[in-house]
């Protein structure tokens, strides 16, 4: 030998120590694994996907989503390209998403394996891909991001984002319509004089506020004198017949009590002394005389019976006795019926008298207060001093605003005209129109929305025309508000919302919450510090809420306000869809 080592030798060593190397921290056959970051769009297999290579094996991996759901592919090849049998491989894929784990197994389909499962928007995930092929394992590891973005704490704060949970909710379903303030007619008076008269004063103006009872104007009426004077004047005949009526009670009951002692079996001067103090009137005088005769013509009568029966008077004197006996008699029975006829007609008379009177004073009295006096006022007019007859005060008859004037001091004024016209603007009315084609879902007392500024108010739909009106196929309907601060103005214009129903859902975001992102619907819900991009589908919006079908969970965190900044901050970072 010449001591050189032939190059054959060295080429063999070479071999073996690359082989070495090569092979020097490779684990057992049987647990076979490779971690590897592979960028979305670096490695690409023929079919587009993902490619993963380790020795002879070989694995691409794609979302096909051609016109059908998101689905993985994987072509198992050797490194040369050659397809492997899929009896010999076993393919899971791990997605680990910030809300969950998917693990996707995989069949034979065509010349690739298809995975048992949809592939969920967003495409953003950090993806596990574990294989085995002849007795080794393989793991390979890939980030997808896609609409995620990275906010701090103080970054969410400077961006002014909020945060609200998904839950379930109320959708209300209704209709927008304008409506148009109107005064309450229920609370509208027009003020008119009620008598003719010259103004003396007005005490009110345009848009001044009045109480009810309130002095308003005062007028010079002849007409309210002379109506002042008629009820002063059946307040006396009132009276009058009152003490008529009182003087015919006391006499009427003291004739009875005359006829009463006039058959009893009393001396006359008893009868005298008892009737002394009673007020009978003409009656005494006509029948105490009457039952005087007739008890001298009775005695009489018995006297000349005797003397006859004795013989000592004659037949003739007894019969003129008994004739002038029967006589008085007659007359004093005829007296007595009539004094106590005329007594009871006296008294019926008296009464008549005093009810028509009364009748005269409450006629009298209920024109003044027709006229507008108040009670009391009637009560003390027999102390007014005459030459206020003529004033004529008028009251306001409720508490508001005066919105119409039409008088002047020193114009004369007519009974029936329309002098003031005043409002109580506390409430107001809101009318609007109501298409026909939504009639069916419409009835009393549903709810109406409406803004007072920024004050969202709710009322209950009071009023519903049976009428449907022939030019704009609608029906009014109408709402009492509150406008204690007079912020509805009549004549005005304001946009109601009726709602025709109510259904409680799931899960709801507010509609502001949602963006347009690639051709999807989406909110971006927060877990930890990244915001992500939730595709939904998304069912009714009531314009305060949204219904969520699918895609969200309640409970999970949702960016509510400033949600367009996530969206800037996603499309500057360039997470787009790739793979």
């Amino acid at each position: 030998m010449n001591g050189k080592i032939p190059a054959i030798t060295i080429l063999a060593l070479g071999a073996v120590l690359a082989w070495g190397i090569i092979n020097m921290d490779k684990p057992g056959q049987d647990e076979h694994s490779l971690h590897q970051e592979v960028k979305p769009s670096d490695q690409r297999g023929k079919h587009g996907g993902w490619l993963f290579t380790e020795e002879d094996f070989q694995v691409e991996v794609k979302i096909f989503e051609d016109g059908i759901p998101p689905q993985f592919r994987v072509y198992v090849t050797k490194a040369e390209g050659k397809p492997i049998s899929f009896d010999e491989v076993g393919i899971n894929i791990v997605l680990k998403r910030l809300d969950r784990v998917d693990t996707i197994g995989f069949k034979p389909s065509a010349d690739y394996l298809l995975g048992d499962m949809v592939v969920a928007e967003p495409h953003s995930f950090e993806m596990t891909v574990n294989a085995e092929w002849k007795g080794q394992k393989f793991k390979w590891q890939l980030s997808q991001l896609e609409g995620r973005a990275e906010f701090s704490p103080e970054a969410i704060q400077n961006a002014g984002l909020v945060l609200k949970k998904a839950g379930p909710g109320k959708l209300v379903t209704k209709i927008r319509l304008p409506g148009e303030v109107g005064l309450n007619e229920e609370k509208v008076v027009h003020i008119v004089p009620r008598v003719d008269g010259v103004v003396k004063k007005v005490f009110k103006d345009l848009g001044d506020q009045v109480s009810r009872g309130e002095i308003i104007a005062i007028l010079e009426s002849r007409e309210l004198a002379e109506a002042k004077i008629d009820y002063l004047t059946s307040i006396k005949q009132s009276d009058m017949a009152r003490a008529d009526l009182d003087r015919e009670i006391r006499v009427f009951e003291s004739t009875q009590s005359m006829l009463d002692l006039l058959e009893q079996d009393l001396d006359q001067e008893e009868i005298y002394l008892k009737l002394k103090d009673l007020v009978i009137g003409k009656s005494r005088e006509l029948l105490i005389p009457a039952s005087a005769k007739l008890r001298l013509a009775k005695s009489i009568h018995i006297r000349e019976k005797g003397l006859l029966e004795k013989g000592i008077s004659s037949e003739s004197e007894y019969l003129i006795a008994l004739e002038d006996y029967k006589s008085a008699e007659a007359r004093y029975i005829a007296l007595r019926e009539k004094i106590s006829y005329d007594g009871e007609w006296s008294l019926r008379e008296k009464k008549k008298t005093l009810e028509i009177d009364q009748l005269n004073l409450q006629t009298s009295n209920q024109k003044l207060l027709a006229l507008g006096l108040t009670p009391e006022e009637v009560d003390l007019l027999p102390e007014q001093p005459e030459q206020h007859f003529t004033q004529y005060e008028l009251r306001a008859s409720l508490n508001g605003t005066v919105i119409q004037k039409h008088l002047t001091t020193g114009e004369a004024v007519k009974k029936d005209d329309d002098i003031f016209l005043l409002a109580d603007l506390s409430e107001v009315w809101v009318n609007f129109a109501i298409p026909e084609k939504e009639l069916r879902k419409v009835r009393l007392g549903q709810k109406v929305l409406f803004k007072e500024g920024p004050r969202a108010l709710q009322a209950q739909l009071s009023y519903l025309s049976s009428i449907i009106d022939e030019k704009t196929r609608t029906v009014t309907g109408r709402v009492v508000i509150p406008n204690k601060n007079g912020n509805f103005r009549p004549g005005g214009y304001v946009t109601v919302e009726l709602v025709l129903g109510e259904r409680k859902v799931p899960v709801v975001v507010e509609p502001g919450a949602i963006q347009s992102f690639r051709d999807w619907s989406v909110v971006f819900v927060k877990y930890g510090s990244q915001l992500e991009a939730r595709p939904l589908e998304l069912g009714e919006n009531d314009g305060n809420r949204v219904e969520v079908v699918q895609g969200l969970k309640a409970g999970e965190q949702y960016v509510s306000v400033n949600s367009y900044a996530v969206k800037a901050e996603i499309e500057k970072s360039g997470a787009t869809h790739s793979h």
